[in-house]
């Protein structure tokens, strides 16, 4: 009977969290939302879909002084900012973080990866490279899902 409680909750877990898997970036491009005028856009995206403690571990992102969302595996999220000089990292500064500029109209990417300690899989640093050429990362975020990262600027239509 045991076994059977386990099964099913596992079971409703795995639906509910289905649910939750925005659309793919692939079908999405045609519906994102323009960027307005003088700002530029910044995806953050994780390619590492494999389930692990370092991958898995989700990290508060920065765009300068910022919190602008969180990392997932296998998904992306974007914000919009004015153009300017800009430095992302992690809540705490402990990562490696990306410093560039963002002109008007502009769209930069930044690949997440988090690394792990050793052989424990002890989540370590979350580790940030700046993609370019741009096709490269659309590319990558093809088959990607957005989630909205807990950012305030999350478009509720994308999901």
């Amino acid at each position: 009977m045991k076994i059977w409680l386990k099964l099913a909750a596992t079971a409703a877990t795995v639906v509910a969290l289905a649910g939750c898997a925005g659309a793919q970036y692939q079908s999405l491009q045609g519906r994102m939302p323009p960027v307005e005028q003088g700002n530029g856009r910044i995806y953050f995206y994780q390619p590492q879909a494999q389930p692990s403690a370092a991958a898995s571990a989700q990290h508060k992102l920065r765009v300068n002084q910022d919190v602008v969302g969180r990392n997932k595996p296998g998904s992306f999220f974007f914000v919009d900012r004015p153009a300017g000089n800009y430095v992302v990292t992690n809540l705490y500064w402990t990562g490696d973080g990306v410093s560039f500029k963002l002109d008007p109209g502009q769209t930069r990417y930044v690949r997440i990866t988090a690394e792990s300690l050793g052989s424990t899989g002890t989540v370590g640093k979350l580790s940030m490279e700046l993609v370019d050429p741009p096709e490269v990362a659309e590319a990558e975020l093809l088959k990607m899902r957005y989630w909205g990262a807990a950012s305030s600027e999350q478009v509720s239509g994308l999901r």
